[in-house]
């Protein structure tokens, strides 16, 4: 866990220690080298003036590099080309926040249009080079040796993706089957190997044998760690063969959540007062333009609609929430109306071309999120949280209750806008991917707090900007 931890401090601190440089390259270049002869200012009275306003733009960027997945190194794509434009992308964000508190915070005394232009290429360019030196390092560096106790399906597909993935700084070095007596060398291997941890696989704790064996393993340096905590690290979901009742009477204490759960329903209301006023001022004229994009619709509407939550400008649905309770989900309609009887012709695929249930603004309050904005009222209402498991129609639930075990218990939260499945998968909504899904939320639901929901509104503003997440 430090392991983690520390890597990603190391590159939080260089981001740091990058960005001042980029400055002071900046204002060198601007002011001392005299590239624009009108401006006689002394780069000490450049930096005077610059040093505050960009603090705080420092700080925006931070949060926008953490957003966007900057300090995932774990998860970084090895091709050099593909991390050097997510850093351009992220910085062209960044720099395109900074012009709008320029120019609409009064505070400042400066609106440093060429400045920040300059400041922002040079960072991009010294946090590429940053960034493929420190990957470098971490992928040629002394890796952690790693020794599997126990051999299942799941512990082999995982220790897969250790030796596969060289920036998780692991390698594992051997594994042991419990069932055999290779373990009654364990010290041995530990000490030819050089084993700096061991994975504890499969229950131990009625083995006194082995419990004895391991105790003296930690004399040696050696870190134990059991396989499921370990998993939840590198993942970030449960895996699956620890779900069962045993893990959540260990793992889901309520009791300790209360007064968590107050802190975010405060937040919650706060958000959604915020929100609810970009929501006022657009929804007459999404209406407007949902009238004018579906004229048909409008005068036909007893006859297409094909159930009581299609609304000419709602669409209402009914969802799962917390408990189990049923609840009306409220987006700005995007389909046509009676889109549902169109999909038992077309089916249930989500592309398919020239599909009847579009219109073309429709599609464009889909692209953009603005068909969500209406579930303000569900939070508002107490229905919905902005984070939490996704809400899912009552008859999925019942088929995936029917197939996967224990499913009803993501239900012991508010379902949410956004969580933290909906931003480590590619396609939450799929059926096929609830039993993943279902990983992710039990991961939300025990780690669940204030700054974890915080760190998930971050990256999916994030994915938002990017419009990588539908």
């Amino acid at each position: 866990m430090l392991k983690t931890r520390s890597k990603r401090l190391i590159l939080l601190v260089g981001d740091v220690f990058i960005l001042y440089i980029s400055l002071g390259l900046m204002l060198f270049l601007r002011y001392n080298l005299a590239l624009f002869a009108d401006d006689k200012r002394t780069v000490l009275d450049a930096w005077n003036l610059h040093k505050t306003p960009f603090l705080l733009i420092y700080t925006v960027w931070i949060i926008i590099f953490y957003g966007a997945g900057m300090y995932d190194w774990e998860r970084f794509a090895p091709r050099r080309i593909n991390l050097i434009k997510l850093i351009f992308q992220t910085m062209t964000i960044g720099a395109s926040v900074a012009v709008l508190l320029f120019y609409f915070l009064p505070i400042f005394k400066i609106t440093p249009k060429t400045n920040l232009i300059i400041n922002a290429i040079i960072a991009a360019i010294l946090l590429s080079i940053w960034r493929i030196v420190f990957l470098k390092t971490i992928s040629r560096g002394s890796k952690i040796k790693v020794l599997f106790f126990g051999n299942t399906a799941e512990g082999s597909k995982f220790k897969d993706r250790l030796n596969n993935s060289p920036s998780l700084g692991y390698h594992v070095d051997a594994v042991i089957d419990h069932t055999n007596s290779a373990y009654m060398d364990l010290k041995k291997l530990i000490l030819e190997q050089k084993i700096d941890l061991i994975i504890i696989v499969q229950d131990i704790s009625q083995n006194q044998e082995l419990l004895k064996i391991f105790y003296e393993a930690i004399p040696l340096g050696i870190t134990i760690i059991d396989f499921s905590e370990f998993y939840e690290m590198v993942m970030g979901k449960v895996p699956v063969s620890v779900i069962n009742e045993s893990w959540f009477l260990e793992n889901l204490f309520e009791l300790n959540k209360r007064t968590f759960e107050v802190a975010k329903r405060l937040l919650d209301i706060l958000a959604s007062i915020i929100l609810g006023i970009p929501l006022l001022l657009l929804f007459p004229l999404i209406a407007c333009a949902i009238f004018i994009s579906t004229p048909d619709d409008i005068r036909n509407y007893k006859e297409r609609r094909a159930r009581k939550g299609d609304g000419i400008i709602f669409f209402r649905q009914e969802r799962v929430g917390k408990n189990g309770k049923v609840f009306n989900f409220i987006k700005f309609r995007s389909q046509r109306l009676g889109a549902e009887k169109i999909s038992r012709t077309v089916g249930e695929k989500k592309e398919i071309e020239k599909d009847a249930r579009r219109y073309f603004f429709g599609q464009l309050l889909r692209k953009t999120y603005l068909d969500e904005l209406p579930q303000i009222l569900n939070i508002l209402r107490g229905e919905m949280s902005l984070v939490g498991p996704r809400p899912e129609r009552p008859e999925y639930v019942n088929k995936l209750k029917e197939n996967i075990k224990f499913y009803e218990i993501r239900h012991l939260v508010r379902p949410g806008i956004t969580g933290w499945a909906q931003i480590n998968m590619q396609n939450d909504a799929s059926v096929d991917d609830a039993p993943e899904k279902l990983q992710y939320d039990l991961y939300y639901i025990k780690n669940r707090s204030i700054l974890t929901d915080i760190a998930i509104m971050i990256k999916t503003a994030s994915i938002l900007i990017s419009r990588s997440g539908r």
